[in-house]
């Protein structure tokens, strides 16, 4: 498919990319609420998640939301896109949406010793496999961030099963698909805030993990993790059956099966998105899979992506290809 120019803008009273990535947090605020429920995984652990059942014919069309680092099911752009879906639906129809957490993100937490990763695919499996056995005929995915790169990872290891397995269409917002080069940019003096912030609260989910399952994680490099890379290197590599911190990015990373994507699929990145290297804008693996969208903006931040009309601009977007498959 073609690469697309974003006609996306930005306020002129938000420059940069980090105060659009920023802001966007603090100026969101909707608090749609669902059933929560419980999923299980396949190595006997639990994923949670929430569900808000339209009233349409049941268990007809699901839209799956995938949150990002750090982030939960309860983020501002997870809430937000709800709050649109269910005001505007899709296609002249309601919808039903599932919002999971990543594994010891959100409530209740899970129930093992596992936290996410970056390519926590086996988990988005388990997620899609609960929807295809409650009868969902139509399934779309929604991922943002590392949820955006989980999702893509999923989609091109499934390549053309992906039909099978009920997907319609999927978009993603902001997505880390190379996470050597995503790690090596947050890991500049530039985004120390960036790195400041992840890095303390994701040291002290581990940390607090630790002391609930007591031997299961090792903590022996524990003052070394100062950075992404080095937590990757130290904690998140050993604790997913990875050698090292190269190993798991190349293992986690969705760039290199892009081109395996069969289904609809829209990727928005932000040229100022100050978590994205130069690889995680795949030109030329757009241009040769016909299924594949590739929308480049000027501005938007990551994940931010309020217009200067004041709106949005991912819910409508999103809706509207989503909308254009379905």
């Amino acid at each position: 498919m073609p690469v697309i120019t974003s006609q996306f803008r930005s306020p002129w009273w938000m420059p940069g990319g980090d105060l659009q990535t920023q802001l966007p947090v603090l100026l969101r605020w909707q608090f749609p609420l669902g059933e929560t429920i419980l999923i299980p995984t396949r190595d006997n652990d639990q994923l949670s998640a929430s569900w808000y059942k339209s009233n349409s014919s049941p268990f007809n069309r699901l839209v799956i939301l995938s949150h990002g680092l750090e982030g939960s099911n309860r983020q501002h752009y997870i809430l937000g896109y709800i709050d649109y879906l269910q005001k505007n639906g899709l296609a002249g129809q309601q919808v039903d949406i599932l919002a999971w957490n990543l594994r010891s993100c959100g409530s209740p937490e899970n129930k093992t010793y596992k936290v996410y990763f970056a390519g926590s695919v086996n988990d988005l499996d388990d997620v899609i496999q609960w929807a295809e056995a409650v009868g969902y005929q139509e399934i779309l995915l929604v991922g943002y961030s590392l949820g955006g790169n989980i999702t893509l990872r999923w989609l091109g290891e499934q390549g053309a099963n992906a039909t099978n397995r009920k997907i319609k269409a999927v978009c993603t917002a902001s997505s880390t698909v190379d996470l050597k080069s995503t790690v090596d940019k947050l890991d500049l003096i530039r985004n120390l805030f960036y790195r400041l912030y992840f890095i303390t609260s994701m040291k002290c989910r581990v940390k607090k993990k630790a002391k609930e399952f007591p031997g299961s994680i090792d903590l022996s490099h524990f003052s070394k993790v100062n950075s992404f890379n080095t937590y990757d290197e130290f904690l998140s590599a050993p604790m997913n059956g990875f050698a090292n911190a190269e190993e798991l990015h190349a293992a986690a990373s969705s760039l290199n099966l892009l081109h395996n994507i069969s289904v609809p699929c829209l990727m928005v990145q932000a040229k100022n998105d100050p978590f994205l290297a130069e690889n995680s804008f795949p030109y030329n693996i757009a241009r040769d899979n016909q299924w594949l969208t590739l929308e480049v903006s000027q501005s938007g931040g990551h994940v931010g992506f309020l217009s200067n009309r004041y709106q949005w601009y991912l819910d409508s977007r999103f809706s509207t290809f989503l909308s254009s498959v379905l």
